[in-house]
């Protein structure tokens, strides 16, 4: 029986809560291929149902040095985390964790290179010829312990490419172990939706393994937006500014992801202050590559040269009711909308006030005052706490000069937007008088 297919049987056998002939399944898939943590961690997870604390504690461990070993820091983390909720004090489990931020904050920018701690030696080697399945009781858990606690003896990964732990490494060591104690650990099934679109989150989400859809509601239809896989962070932007997703995530396979909710943050930030600043950084920075691939305004340029004209600008928070423009007032200058949304209004000649329409990530504001050198010809506001860059007058004058293409771009726009307006404000069309005249005999009919 193949790997795969002790692996399937082994799920199966959970399903059902056999969980001694589960170990068995996923043990002898761990002893042919030491290098299966999925299965080892299964076996864990085995052991802890049977009441094998213990035990279970040092199979995850061992599940997540070989996890380490090949750079699956996710896995790892994840391996420790269910190891830590069966024993909170458990020391290696913490040193394995320091071993895991190090690895990923040794390339971090601005970050001193640390040598981790050596890894500690091994309880078993692994060699066990019994087929396991064959086993049953103490014998095969204890015969079972010896092949999941032993180390993987496979090549380790390329130090020298190792990937990016996303957030988690721009923490402090101390914070970081904080929070993946507080954080949560979830297996959700295929085809469930982790996140809604326009249901305002508390909690960001961390895809460990697995793979989700984003998608969107568009015309009554929903359409594919991408795809996520290990390692994928979203819902982050959400739970900063207050914003509803603008799209959905729902598992393709199964899936484990790390959720990590607000009050697990508030948490870790009372005792560590930089947690707050350093999640906010991340977010811009997300927020920032997301307006480059996607807002029209960067469309006019080449990939190459949209990190620097973003540059240029400031990031700007408006508080829910904030007036970015205000009708017959000079515009400050540019806004680009990152996240949230402002709505546009403009007075009528009734003295009411009419909604132009509602500008969300990608847009931007202020560009017909700036380019007419006129007062903004309406009021934009903000409906929510809404993120924005921000690029002033002065900025906005040289940006033009330098780049025509966006220059033409925002007057195309600034048109279009004026004729728009001029549209919303026509008044309704006039009944003919005549139309309103009735004979004399048809209303003595009536």
């Amino acid at each position: 029986m193949s790997e795969s297919s002790l692996r399937e049987l082994g799920m199966d056998l959970l399903e059902e809560r056999q969980f001694e002939r589960g170990l068995a399944v996923f043990a002898e898939s761990v002893r042919r291929t030491p290098a299966d943590h999925r299965s080892r961690m299964l076996a864990a997870r085995c052991l802890a149902e049977l009441g094998e604390r213990e035990r279970a504690v040092t199979a995850y461990h061992a599940c997540a040095e070989g996890l380490l070993k090949r750079d699956y820091l996710l896995s790892a983390m994840a391996a420790c985390k269910l190891a830590l909720e069966l024993a909170p004090q458990e020391r290696r489990l913490k040193d394995t964790l320091v071993r895991i931020h190090a690895r990923a904050a040794r390339n971090a920018p601005g970050r001193a290179s640390v040598p981790p701690p050596l890894p500690p030696d091994p309880m078993y080697d692994g060699k066990v010829e019994t087929d396991l399945l064959e086993l049953a009781g103490e014998e095969l858990i204890s015969r079972a312990l010896e092949v999941l606690a032993a180390p993987d003896t496979g090549g380790a990964a390329d130090p020298a490419s190792r990937p990016p732990l996303p957030l988690f490494a721009d923490l402090e060591r101390e914070a970081f172990l904080d929070l993946v104690q507080r954080m949560s650990w979830k297996s959700v099934p295929v085809g469930t939706a982790i996140s809604q679109e326009g249901e305002a989150g508390e909690q960001l989400h961390v895809i460990v393994a697995g793979k989700a859809e984003v998608t969107r509601l568009v015309d009554g239809q929903r359409k594919a937006l991408g795809r996520l896989g290990g390692g994928s962070i979203f819902g982050e932007l959400s739970l900063i500014t207050g914003t509803p997703p603008t799209a959905s995530v729902s598992t393709t396979v199964d899936t484990e992801v790390f959720e990590i909710r607000r009050e697990h943050l508030n948490a870790v930030a009372r005792s560590h202050p930089s947690v707050p600043s350093v999640l906010a950084e991340f977010a811009q920075q997300r927020m920032a590559r997301n307006m480059m691939a996607t807002s029209p305004l960067f469309q006019q340029l080449p990939e190459s040269e949209r990190a620097a004209l973003l540059g240029r600008f400031h990031f700007k928070a408006l508080q829910p009711r904030d007036k970015a423009l205000t009708e017959g007032e000079p515009s400050p200058g540019l806004f680009l909308v990152l996240a949230g949304e402002l709505v546009v209004q403009k007075g009528d000649p009734t003295g009411g006030v009419v909604s132009l329409g509602v500008l969300r990530e990608g847009e931007v504001a202020g560009e017909i005052s700036l380019l007419t050198g006129q007062p903004a010809t309406a009021t934009v506001v903000s409906t929510r706490k809404t993120a924005t860059a921000f690029l002033d007058r002065a900025a906005f004058g040289e940006l033009v000069k330098e780049y025509p293409d966006i220059k033409t771009y925002l007057e195309q726009l600034s048109e279009r937007r004026q004729k728009q307006t001029a549209e919303a404000l026509r008044p309704a069309e006039i009944i003919d008088a005549d139309e309103l005249v009735i004979e004399a005999d048809t209303a003595g009919a009536a």
